[in-house]
């Protein structure tokens, strides 16, 4: 079961971005009614490999929650790099360790992130195509050996890293016609009968097999064009601590597919149900190339489905906030979250530009370690409590700190409480009774400058709703602390 939480986030203004909440509400997120709904689908229709059948139909009921409409883009994730780095919760190292990502630019959660990131890598920088013998030329059945079949050279990361820039700007989307030597990135070895060695002895080159490489810089995407791809070559890790900084969450394996279904029991999650046979209903593998030939493309590509969200079938595999289980699936629980993590595993969901028919199936379930994430891996965020403009600020950023009256004041069943941060620092905002005993904890963690507003629905950290009389909220940010008295009246 979901624990409920005692808090909303109302409005973020960050540096130079101004994220209001009605702006969050109107552009990026839709919001979907709760309702019990059919999850899963019967043994009969499941299109996994045999033996692997795990979308045992059960009914789940779901409370209201926010959907962002689309993927997280490859700009919104370069905002939250460069928010995350000037706060101090991400650096940014070559990893030395020995693996698949030895030599490569990483971004890691720093020491004072969250514990769900803090340590490991989130993103990769230097993420390029896959590369491996996708179809299986040398019969050994492993995939990291023989000749390779090259992926579209263009499925790479498009985020990119100077720390000459300013603070707040050293993150940035790269241009295709600039900031990429397609040439050199197109050199490649093939392996040899050994697991993941190569075969130096003769370079290879696959440049003159792209058509978007042909005519330089004609044919290439823009900027501008990718900046509305979705981020990919995202870890969980990163797509939690995308989430966390906005004070938002990962769906929910349950959230994902009530969402797919459209509200209409679809069997795809596209716009009506079905799938085309040309890619024009989903970004999937529609011409069952071993490796397929194309490519992440614009979130907003192919038609909504009835709840207005974009690409829930195909684009990149989305990344959920439960923990796989074959088994979890339990018949009439209502927000139900898998927090075991004994399959070391996290769900991921939707499919992708380069996987199959039966993955774009609202009920396919697919899973994979957190440490993970190519260039088909990317997600989207939800809010589980309602977005509101209360609060909002558009007139710049606060240069004192500040915390404000609580509103309303007396109040039932809930208050705003409202506070300005002048710079990054780690905020504590805790509700207390009259004799000082805590009660509730609305912030502990590190925030970036920007004005904020909480809402207190009444309840203490066990969930509990708390009795009339008078409390008292208080804010500690590094040498400043304030406190102030409400009055809960039922």
């Amino acid at each position: 079961m979901r624990k409920s939480k005692n808090i909303v986030i109302i409005s973020l203004i960050f540096g130079f971005i101004t994220i209001s909440a009605q702006s969050l509400q109107e552009s990026l997120f839709v919001e979907i009614n709760g309702s019990t709904f059919s999850m899963g689908e019967t043994e009969n229709d499941y299109e996994g490999p045999p033996g692997t059948y795990d979308a045992q139909l059960h009914n789940v009921t779901l409370s209201d929650f926010w959907m962002s409409k689309t993927e997280i883009t490859n700009q919104q994730y370069v905002d939250f790099l460069n928010l995350a780095h000037t706060a101090g919760l991400v650096t940014i190292e070559v990893e030395s360790a020995p693996g698949p990502d030895n030599g490569k630019l990483l971004v890691f959660g720093s020491d004072t992130a969250p514990d769900e990131y803090k340590s490991f890598a989130i993103t990769n920088l230097d993420g390029t195509r896959v590369m491996k013998d996708h179809d299986d030329g040398d019969g050994d059945g492993n995939s990291f050996t023989g000749v390779i079949e090259p992926e579209n050279p263009l499925n790479i990361s498009y985020i990119g890293f100077d720390n000459t820039r300013t603070e707040g700007e050293k993150f940035f989307v790269k241009d295709p016609a600039t900031d990429f030597d397609w040439q050199e990135l197109t050199d490649y070895y093939n392996y040899t009968n050994v697991m993941m060695e190569l075969d130096s002895t003769s370079l290879l080159n696959d440049f003159d097999s792209w058509p978007e490489l042909s005519d330089l810089p004609n044919n290439l995407p823009t900027m501008e064009e990718v900046k509305n791809w979705p981020a990919s070559f995202i870890r969980w890790y990163g797509a939690k601590g995308y989430a966390m900084f906005y004070n938002l969450d990962l769906p929910t394996e349950a959230q994902w597919e009530y969402a797919a279904q459209g509200g209409e029991e679809n069997k795809y999650a596209t716009s009506d149900g079905l799938v085309n046979s040309d890619g024009t209903s989903a970004n999937w593998n529609f011409s069952h190339e071993e490796p397929a030939l194309h490519h992440v493309y614009d979130v907003n590509i192919n038609t909504a489905n009835p709840f207005g969200l974009y690409n829930m079938a195909g684009n990149v595999w989305e990344w959920c906030e439960d923990w796989y289980s074959a088994d979890f699936y339990v018949d009439g629980v209502t927000d139900p979250l898998n927090t075991d993590g004994t399959s070391n595993k996290k769900v991921r969901r939707g499919g992708s530009w380069n996987y199959h028919l039966s993955t774009l199936k609202a009920a396919a379930r697919a899973s994979d370690e957190k440490f993970k994430g190519n260039d088909h891996f990317g997600f989207r965020v939800v809010s589980n409590t309602s977005l509101t403009s209360i609060g909002s600020n558009s007139e710049g950023l606060p240069n004192t700190f500040e915390l404000f009256q609580n509103y309303p004041n007396p109040f039932n069943p809930s208050t705003i409480i409202k506070f300005n941060l002048p710079e990054a620092q780690k905020v504590t905002l805790k509700i207390y009774d009259i004799l000082g005993t805590e009660v509730a904890t609305l912030v502990n963690k590190t925030m970036a400058q920007g004005s904020y507003s909480y809402k207190w629905n009444g309840l203490n950290n066990y969930d509990k709703k708390v009795s009339s009389g008078m409390y008292i909220y208080r804010i500690s940010a590094g040498e400043y602390s304030k406190s102030i008295k409400m009055l809960l009246l039922k």
